[in-house]
């Protein structure tokens, strides 16, 4: 046959450690644009969902089931973003339906669900007491196999057991139904039937009630209305609809609708601006750009990158071309998607994690069908469905919470650039304070770097004074200095908002007992519970185990409990105290917990309702408040202090962005940081606003200790409850590793990780570092197969991390 009639399918989810299975097209099925359809097949006695990824020729297996049906009229997924998957999916060592997996949203499933019905009645002697039960319940009609578990208080694997024996004897069948997950919504709208205009007056004559109700509609400028808005409108609406409708004067039909994403408040007014100099060069390189480009968009906080966002997305537009807008939180999405809403109207997608399954279905179907030619979200957002992608831009793109820390550990930012290769558009990474793999790269050519020197209307950088904790011990009150707290006594008086950044939350990060020395640590983790005031408990901020707190050591029984260390709770409670009559919150975790609560807080402190707000690393970007004139760090020394070799530059970036956020209004800024260790070569360049002196110096360091980005990393790390386990899989995979014989890998452990105990899993981490990457990932993944089996026996689960950005 001269065309290719083999499908290469991916299975949705996926399956074990199966990867792409050959199914051949039957001829009524088969069409040219398979590649991205979604499909059913048989694999083994189920059926189950796949999706196209190519069609090919020939196939290594010489006997091949058939696909079933074709679900989807068109592809859900261009061939750019197929492309996209199994780059991934090769980079990070995974499979491509791992990939394909999480780039598509859950609603596009279709589940198989096992239906049971009686074939034959069974003599009643020869059933035991557990079959009968099953036969006794399926005299009342055929089951699915979840509701027949739960009819019997059964698990669904045992009584999977006790239906096969069944099947087997010949008394049941057992046969496969299909459940769509799509939550699409509908609307019912009602609407007079032009086919009874002519008699409708006459046969209305006598029923004022109904006659008001059916001009209504008849009238109506949209030529149909809702229940919910007749009701609005006339009383006893349902039972009059049901009349007019028995009588043949109006029809319904359900319209489907999209959810609102967003709270429906209409978005400011757009702030366009005549671009600065630095903003019309890089406009100008940008829109030069043919085909596929990278530029790295560096610009002091405060210089207009939003704008030059923008505009460059306004030129995709007028090209009949799309965008798409990665931010690194959730927290910024909102403050963008206004300013985008403000410019390009309702043409806006939101995709983020924490969208309801239903608002990101219905965001997704926008998408794709090409009523959202703009989307912004977060990293997942990178998978977006995009027809005719013209510009990606990557706002904050040194922020590691680009990186997915679980599952497929990919890098949002990396995907962004590999995309635009595929796709052949121009990627604008954005930051204050670039990544030193991002600033190498534009150093070396790899991208063009595109300057924004000052502030948009010239206004000044913040000054910033650090002060040095270790000779204010017995002065600070709950963590804060002397010089901290005038200043914000003085900046409220001046009615100047403040900001206090903490990366700690709660009241206090450890209770110890003063008698014996014990301090309260997590029983699943190995870390100590943070107490939390509000709730009176300790709280462990990694697997959420809870306890009250308690009045008396545990180890001892002494009631000499004591907490130490400041949290935000502890910072807020102070706040309140020393500047009464301010309006003081708290941006954390643990206040942020309710949908919308952020949104909320963020748009009182942009309307100058909040006058301190007090916040970890969520407030720290992208946030433009004019009236904010202050900007205080607690103890600059958390980041530093982290066993990371990219501590020293997490912390300029932190410094950098939390004191960007002062002195964007017509009111000077001033930024106090609080530290321990006043000389370190990165809080010095942070004062001094010089990330060109930062960037060489830690560039430089991490040149002479063959660290990224002069080096390539892998994590792979060892997990299981057994610690004896654990261990002797570690050094057997270190062992395998080194076994290679190749010099150029350096190989590191295994080591316990930081963390060495983490919801009562135990962890251990084995290092490599290579100058090439395909050396490391090829070795990492020989590695890891050789030791597939003797992982699995061990009750041990390996997880491999390219280009890792936490070694915790």
């Amino acid at each position: 046959m001269s065309r290719n009639d083999i499908a290469r399918v991916v299975l949705l989810p996926a399956v074990g450690g199966l990867g792409e299975l050959d199914y051949r097209v039957p001829e009524q099925l088969w069409r040219d644009d398979l590649p991205g359809c979604r499909v059913l097949m048989p694999l083994g006695r189920r059926r189950v969902l796949g999706i196209v990824s190519e069609l090919v020729e020939r196939s290594a297996h010489p006997r091949l089931k058939e696909v079933e049906a074709v679900i989807d009229p068109t592809p859900i997924l261009d061939r750019s973003l197929l492309g996209l998957c199994r780059w991934a999916a090769e980079y990070y060592l995974a499979s491509v339906p791992e990939v394909v997996t999480i780039a598509l949203p859950g609603s596009l499933r279709i589940e198989t669900e096992s239906r049971v019905a009686l074939a034959n009645a069974p003599p009643a002697d020869a059933l035991r007491d557990s079959e009968r039960a099953v036969i006794e319940v399926l005299h009342a009609g055929p089951r699915h196999l979840r509701e027949l578990a739960r009819a019997l208080h059964a698990s669904e694997p045992e009584l999977r057991r006790r239906v096969a024996a069944l099947r087997r004897k010949g008394w049941v069948e057992v046969g496969e139904t299909l459940r769509e997950r799509a939550p699409t919504k509908h609307l019912r709208f009602y609407e007079v039937d032009r086919r009874a205009a002519a008699t409708a007056e006459t046969a209305l004559q006598r029923r004022p009630a109904l006659a008001a109700l059916y001009r209504y509609l008849r009238d109506h400028p949209l030529h149909r209305a809702s229940v919910a808005e007749l009701r609005a409108s006339f009383p006893a609406a349902t039972a009059k609809l049901k009349q007019l409708q028995a009588g043949g004067l109006v029809q319904w039909r359900d319209e489907e609708i999209y959810r609102a994403v967003t709270d429906g408040s209409p978005p400011p007014a757009d702030r366009e601006v005549a671009p600065t100099d630095d903003q019309q060069r890089a406009l100008e390189a940008i829109a030069a750009a043919k085909g596929f480009a990278a530029f790295l968009l560096w610009g002091v906080t405060g210089s207009g990158k939003t704008e030059v966002y923008l505009r460059t997305i306004a030129a995709a537009l007028a090209a009949e071309r799309t965008a798409l807008v990665l931010v690194p939180e959730i927290s910024l999405t909102h403050q963008l998607v206004d300013r985008l809403q403000a410019r390009f109207g309702p043409r806006v997608a939101v995709l983020h994690s924490a969208l309801s399954a239903g608002e990101r279905w219905d965001e997704w179907r926008r998408i794709a069908r090409g009523e959202a030619p703009i989307v912004v979200g977060a990293r997942s957002a990178v998978f977006a469905p995009l027809p005719r992608l013209g510009l990606i831009v990557v706002d904050e793109e040194h922020d590691s919470s680009y990186k997915q820390e679980d599952g497929i550990r990919y890098h949002g930012r990396d995907l962004a650039v590999v995309r635009a290769q595929l796709t052949r558009c121009p990627v604008v990474l954005g930051s204050a304070t670039p990544s030193m793999e991002s600033f190498h790269n534009a150093r070396g050519g790899r991208y063009r770097l595109l300057e924004l020197r000052q502030r948009v209307a010239a206004r000044a950088l913040p000054s910033v004074e650090i002060v040095d904790l270790r000779r204010t011990a017995r002065t600070r009150m709950a963590g804060l200095s002397p010089a901290l707290i005038a200043a914000l006594q003085a900046n409220f008086a001046a009615r100047g908002q403040s900001l206090v950044f903490l990366n700690r939350r709660g009241f206090a990060t450890v209770m110890q007992c003063q008698a014996c020395g014990e301090a309260i640590t997590c029983p699943n983790c190995c870390v100590a519970l943070t107490y939390h005031r509000a709730w009176q408990a300790l709280r462990c901020h990694h697997c959420d185990h809870t306890i009250a707190a308690p009045r008396h050591c545990p180890v001892c029984r002494e009631p000499a409990l004591t907490s130490w260390g400041a949290g935000t709770e502890q910072i807020e409670s102070s706040l309140r105290t020393l500047l009464p009559g301010a309006r003081v919150a708290r941006m954390d975790r643990d206040t942020m917990a309710r949908k919308g609560a952020q949104r909320a807080l963020l748009s009182a402190w942009e309307r100058g309702h909040v006058d301190v707000l007090i916040g970890t690393q969520m407030i720290t970007k992208g946030h433009d408040i004019p009236g904010v004139t202050l900007v205080g760090v607690v103890l600059a020394d958390l980041s530093l202090n982290f066993p990371d070799f990219r501590a020293a530059e997490r912390t300029f970036q932190l410094l950098t962005q939390v004191a960007g956020r002062a002195g964007r209004g017509e009111r000077a800024g001033r930024v106090i940081v609080q530290t321990l260790q006043p000389d370190h070569f990165s809080l010095q360049h942070a004062a001094a606003h010089d990330f060109a002196a930062f960037a060489a110096a830690e560039l430089a360091h991490r040149r002479e200790l063959g660290y990224p980005p002069f080096a390539r990393l892998a994590l792979v790390r060892i997990e299981g409850e057994q610690l004896a386990a654990v261990q002797r899989v570690a050094g057997s995979l270190a062992e395998q590793l080194r076994r290679s014989g190749d010099r150029r890998l350096v190989v590191l452990g295994p080591a316990p990780a930081p963390i060495e105990r983490l919801r009562g899993r135990h962890r251990w981490q084995v290092l490599c570092r290579a100058m090439s990457g395909t050396l490391l990932r090829r070795s990492v993944n020989a590695a890891r197969d050789e030791l597939r089996v003797a992982t699995r026996a061990a009750g041990v689960r390996t997880i491999v991390d390219i280009d890792p950005q936490s070694m915790l």
